[in-house]
């Protein structure tokens, strides 16, 4: 009983440093905007220098492996496991847009933040909403900013991954972009996995604990010439890393469900 108070108290004050340095940075990003000196690449610096620190707070570890070449325009792809997935992420892209489902729109802060950044908002059930997304990728990748997407579209809680889109592949394919992949795990599924749609009680589930560990793996950028053969290789090497990753699970970590 007292270890859960304790890891409720230690997420609850996570929590608040968060929104503290949230606003903070979201507060200096509309000084910006309104002294009429803000640009694209200044969001896309304050998002990465804060990710870090949020990484810090909320007592992230990340193992890192593969090359990431943050030189070139390019669409990065990965799995989607959490809400957290993008700060994790943002951390080591420097660039860039993200594509993000209509719901954070209506996240207090966190959508202020989020389109100040760089954020392309899709309502996935609104197939004229998906065609503007997929335009919009498009224009963004011609003006040579790089855009993340998690083509799964929704958040997995199984080890397999849920199948993916291929809209943004036809984008980069059209804007003739580089296709940069990822696969990014987390080694505490019955905390970590997005089990609850309630944002707070999911919040404290994960960061009640001292450390969340995560790893991740960039894999060589490379051009795709067929969308729908591009989407299933990428689909299966990320899921072939995945698969790698799962094997350091401890048995402890796991939810009856993924056993």
């Amino acid at each position: 009983m007292i270890q859960k108070l304790f890891g409720s108290a230690l997420a609850l004050i996570r929590l608040f440093f968060l929104v503290i340095t949230m606003a903070i940075f979201t507060g200096f990003g509309l000084i910006l905007v309104y002294t009429r000196i803000f640009k694209q690449n200044h969001a896309f610096q304050i998002r990465t220098f804060w990710c870090k620190l949020a990484c810090i707070i909320l007592g992230i570890k990340i193992y890192k492996t593969g090359h990431l070449d943050l030189s070139k325009t390019q669409l990065y792809i990965g799995n989607h496991r959490s809400l957290i997935d993008p700060v994790i992420v943002f951390s080591f892209i420097t660039n860039g847009y993200a594509v993000s489902k209509s719901e954070v729109e209506n996240y207090p802060l966190i959508s202020q933040g989020a389109k100040l950044s760089g954020v392309i908002f899709v309502h996935r059930t609104k197939a004229e909403s998906r065609t503007e997304a997929k335009n919009a990728i498009l224009e963004f990748l011609n003006k040579n900013y790089s855009i993340l997407i998690f083509p799964e579209g929704t958040i997995s809680t199984t080890r397999e991954l849920l199948p993916f889109k291929k809209g943004s592949i036809e984008s980069a394919v059209a804007a003739n972009k580089q296709i940069s992949s990822f696969a990014l795990e987390y080694m505490n599924p019955k905390k970590d996995f997005w089990w609850n749609e309630n944002l707070i009680r999911q919040f404290i589930l994960t960061f009640s604990k001292w450390k969340t560990e995560v790893r991740i793996h960039f894999f060589d950028p490379e051009y795709a010439s067929d969308p729908v053969a591009f989407t299933a290789k990428i689909k299966d090497r990320i899921q072939s890393k995945i698969n790698d990753f799962q094997t350091h699970w401890k048995d402890e970590n796991l939810p009856d469900l993924l056993r």
